[in-house]
């Protein structure tokens, strides 16, 4: 419950029994959808509770323009039943039209999961116009791309209830499916889903429950529910094909290795996937190679490291930095900054951020630990081979870190490149270019 100017009452002991009730009604109506056998006198008789609630509450809540959440989740909780007689006749239309009233009075104040209930209670109680405004009010600040499906920005304050990314995402899926079935923008929010959940975990059953929900209606409406489906792969010299068959259990890991002798980096190094069936498929491809050449250009998809050298110069006034180009020669004892740029196109937890170190070249900080800069929090581990960073989450952006080496030992040294990977999805990684790096002895 949330008061005007953005306090909350104190709840001794916790949030009230009605709270709970609510939660379990809202339950029951979702597994009432699915055809679940329920006690209806057990509902009927929750519902009784929560009336005598709201009875209590809904006159001051108006009077000082509090606590729409709690009205709109309760009025679309309500719009789950089949009938009136589910709630014991308690709810009449009156009494349900001031409820939705006042939500749709504060809707610009809803957040978007709010939002979506209050759209579909709108739809369901004969308000299409309305319900089209509040819901194209979400639908219009959503991004499209190829790679990562559609998608809006993290939610501000996303530990309250109606402001978790997961759960408003998902139940995005369940309002455009009932409000605009035929939107083109169903499918992105899909597959954004599935991308998420690879490069994330997600933080509550709750959220996972609200996904499976979402996407059951979604595989129902499509006709994808309980089909076989099947995908084939063309790599290499060789095609394989794969059977998923719903009534047989297919969660072991399903890959297929081919050994460099039947790859051509020139002829044959296309990969084809394709999937007769209807329904969303996800592959991924990884290459592992070895080679005494350094890479000299960068690669990556969802993410991306670019690293630069400087020499750091003292002009008798301030340091100054000097870029390294390929043919510098760097003297014993000079000091170099090391600048690595890191991008991630999608948010990603467990990542892990490699920066190998040249046998010339000593760090002039030894201490691994935790850091703290760029909004990011950090493991940072100094090796005598390199330097690593562990981001227990890397959000959306760009993020640049800088530490400094000393020329310590002469010679022609070779750095291999930076690289960066997703440690429980590895198929997400990327790499920088390689280096060449010369130091000559103090003159």
């Amino acid at each position: 419950m949330q008061l005007p100017g953005g306090g909350f009452p104190w709840f001794e002991g916790g949030p009230p029994d009605e709270y709970m009730t609510l939660y379990l009604l809202l339950g029951l109506g979702r597994a009432q959808e699915f055809k679940i056998d329920l006690p209806k006198e057990m509902v009927v008789r929750a519902w009784n509770f929560t009336k005598l609630w709201l009875d209590d509450n809904l006159k001051r809540w108006m009077s000082i323009g509090c606590c729409w959440e709690d009205v709109t989740l309760i009025n679309y909780s309500i719009s789950l039943y089949p009938d009136s007689s589910w709630t014991g006749g308690l709810f009449t239309d009156e009494y349900r039209r001031e409820l939705l009233n006042y939500s749709f009075t504060n809707w610009k104040h809803h957040a978007p999961l709010l939002k979506g209930y209050l759209a579909l209670t709108l739809l369901r109680m004969n308000r299409q116009p309305d319900a089209k405004l509040v819901w194209d009010s979400v639908m219009d600040s959503a991004k499209s791309t190829e790679e990562l499906g559609t998608y809006w920005a993290p939610e501000d304050r996303s530990w309250l209830w109606y402001n978790d990314t997961i759960e408003t995402h998902a139940f995005s899926v369940r309002t455009l499916l009932e409000l605009e079935p035929s939107n083109k923008k169903l499918d992105g929010l899909v597959q954004w889903l599935f991308l998420n959940k690879k490069l994330n975990h997600w933080k509550s059953t709750k959220a996972t429950a609200e996904v499976i929900y979402a996407l059951v209606h979604y595989l129902e409406k499509t006709a994808s529910l309980g089909i076989e489906e099947k995908i084939s792969v063309d790599v290499g010299t060789q095609k394989t094909d794969f059977t998923f068959d719903p009534q047989k259990y297919t969660g072991k890991k399903t890959q297929l290795v081919l050994p460099g002798d039947k790859l051509d980096p020139i002829k044959n190094s296309k990969i084809i996937v394709e999937k007769p069936t209807r329904g969303f498929a996800f592959a991924s491809a990884t290459w592992h190679f070895s080679t005494e050449i350094l890479p000299q250009e960068e690669s990556g998809d969802f993410f991306s490291v670019s690293r630069k050298y400087f020499k750091r110069e003292n002009n008798g006034k301030e340091w100054i930095l000097k870029p390294l180009t390929g043919g510098e020669i760097l003297l014993v004892g000079d000091q170099v900054e090391v600048q690595i740029s890191l991008r991630a196109k999608h948010e990603a937890e467990y990542v892990h951020l490699r920066d190998p170190r040249a046998a010339g070249l000593e760090p002039e900080k030894v201490t691994s630990g935790y850091r703290w800069d760029l909004g990011l929090y950090w493991y940072e581990e100094i090796r005598d081979s390199g330097s690593n960073f562990f981001f227990s989450k890397l959000p959306v952006g760009e993020y640049t870190f800088k530490y400094r080496l000393r020329a310590n030992m002469s010679g022609q040294f070779r750095i291999g490149p930076s690289t960066v990977q997703s440690m429980y999805a590895p198929e997400f990684n990327a790499y920088s270019t390689g280096e060449l790096m010369k130091i000559s002895p103090k003159q």
